[in-house]
């Protein structure tokens, strides 16, 4: 009985864990990104701009009414804050280390993708999240939007990049059905 018990609460814990859903902005003082939110789009993570996301007719009573982007997990892996049954999981191509996610209803991830290797610090309210060699925002355009990268041996995002850390803001719900 006593085992019993020690599982569910156990399991408990992790579905605690799981649902524990954050926004994230980018530090990088004195520069153009500082402070902005990373925001999903076309499949990639961007510093600043818009999310893209959608909500299917047959949900839109309960769809959240976002305009930012969220994220659970942190504890290894990294998820997009969704309702989307499945969910949605970001990845990193490892050809060019493009911060990604999964197309929703949808597990798919290329060969070679990198799914692991992130970490969620919370203090309160508050924390970072990290990926373990470090993340990268990359200017392609000039006035472009900033693209975000993990530092991946082996590969060399375009354009213009700095070095920044994430800092995130604890949540209670996901933000979006799902980002596109």
């Amino acid at each position: 009985m006593k085992l019993t018990a020690t599982l569910a609460a156990a399991a408990g814990m992790v579905a605690t864990a799981q649902a524990q859903y954050f926004s994230v902005v980018a530090a990088r003082s004195a520069s153009p990104i500082h402070l902005l939110p990373l925001e999903a789009r076309g499949e990639r993570i961007y510093i600043g701009g818009t999310s893209a996301h959608y909500c299917p007719p047959v949900a839109a009573p309960s769809c959240p009414n976002t305009t930012e982007t969220n994220f659970a997990g942190g504890n290894g892996e990294l998820f997009m804050g969704t309702e989307v049954p499945g969910g949605q999981m970001v990845y990193i191509d490892a050809t060019c280390g493009a911060l990604t996610y999964t197309t929703p209803h949808s597990a798919f991830e290329p060969n070679g993708s990198i799914s692991t290797g992130w970490t969620l610090d919370q203090l309160s309210q508050y924390g970072t999240l990290a990926y373990q060699d470090g993340l990268l925002a990359c200017n392609q355009t000039v006035g472009g939007d900033y693209q975000v990268y993990a530092v991946v041996n082996g590969t060399t995002p375009p354009g213009d990049c700095l070095g920044f850390d994430a800092l995130t803001s604890n949540q209670t719900k996901p933000a979006a059905w799902e980002y596109t």
